[in-house]
């Protein structure tokens, strides 16, 4: 969160704390910004359904998603944007 310059340190938000208006205030920028470096970090291609605005309501609400997406590329290697499956 330092490197995106929102002058708040990573152990003080707590998981259920708002990353839009409400909370941290991240806009459209840097919330583009913060979806491009979960694809870097986490090695995923995220479709539409990131879009959600829903998935920023909380810290908790988008490692789920993230940790879904996860789930689904290592499920499914040629396609994470796939339905999570058990396998």
């Amino acid at each position: 969160m330092e490197d995106m310059q929102l002058n708040v340190v990573r152990e003080e938000i707590p998981d259920d704390y708002s990353l839009l208006e409400s909370g941290l205030g991240l806009d459209s920028i840097l919330i583009a910004e913060l979806i491009a470096r979960i694809e870097d970090r986490f090695g995923l291609q995220l479709d539409d359904r990131v879009l959600d605005a829903e998935l920023f309501n909380n810290l908790s609400l988008l490692a789920g998603f993230v940790a879904q997406e996860r789930q689904a590329a290592q499920c499914n290697p040629g396609n994470s944007q796939s339905q999570v499956t058990k396998c």
